[in-house]
């Protein structure tokens, strides 16, 4: 079954359109790249109550709910706006910096990788454990430069990695392809644990360019022995 929460969309319209609205200005208030419109559609959401959908049916009558609902579209676009202001004032030391090459044209789209890691003799998360993504025996290019790879877990991520793999080119639209990939974690005191799994993709039209949550691989548990 598939769930979703409607109001990402309606979230990211609202930031696309006072981006839009902000860029066709004589003068700019907010920095308006990628990185700044997904950190404030993230500001926005954070800030109402989501609402999840399971069916089509349902799909086109909360949507038409929702876009009738005034109060809700006036704090969409408040929230838009203090949200693209809060980020266009903080210095990130993503933005502005190159994010990764997007291909154009057709492209094999992954989804977010994400695992935990635990103790094999207490069952705790972990922290301080470095998760590398593999593929072809080489760290796997991110999405953009805000997705670490390696990454280190911490406390406050009990023991949680997680990574959103480049798109790769395809040779055209519906195509399946297997990808292998591995994860390899090391940590002081811990051997290393190596873990191997593939991700099936259909390429799509062009390549993803936000986060879907219907596009998590959730891997099992891996267990590091001291």
């Amino acid at each position: 079954m598939e769930v979703r929460n409607l109001l990402e969309e309606i979230a990211a319209s609202a930031v696309q359109d006072v981006c839009a609205e902000d860029s066709a200005s004589e003068s700019p208030r907010y920095n308006t790249s990628q990185e700044c419109r997904l950190d404030a559609i993230c500001y926005v959401l954070n800030r109402i109550p989501p609402r999840y959908i399971s069916s089509g049916r349902g799909y086109a009558h909360l949507t038409e709910e929702l876009r009738g609902d005034t109060q809700l579209q006036v704090d969409l676009v408040r929230l838009a706006h203090e949200g693209l202001q809060r980020v266009s004032a903080v210095s990130r030391a993503f933005y502005g910096t190159p994010s990764g090459s997007v291909p154009h044209g057709p492209c094999f789209n992954f989804p977010t990788v994400k695992g935990r890691v635990l103790d094999g003799n207490s069952f705790f998360p972990l922290s301080e454990i470095t998760a590398t993504l593999r593929q072809g025996g080489s760290p796997a290019a991110m999405f953009d430069n805000r997705w670490s790879n390696p990454y280190t877990t911490s406390e406050k991520t009990r023991g949680m990695y997680n990574f959103w793999p480049a798109s790769v080119t395809a040779e055209g639209e519906g195509v399946t392809r297997t990808f292998d990939f591995e994860i390899l974690l090391e940590g002081p005191g811990f051997a290393p644990v190596t873990h191997f799994f593939s991700l099936e993709c259909t390429s799509e039209k062009a390549a993803s360019t936000m986060v879907s949550m219907q596009r998590d691989h959730t891997l099992p548990d891996l267990y590091m022995f001291s």
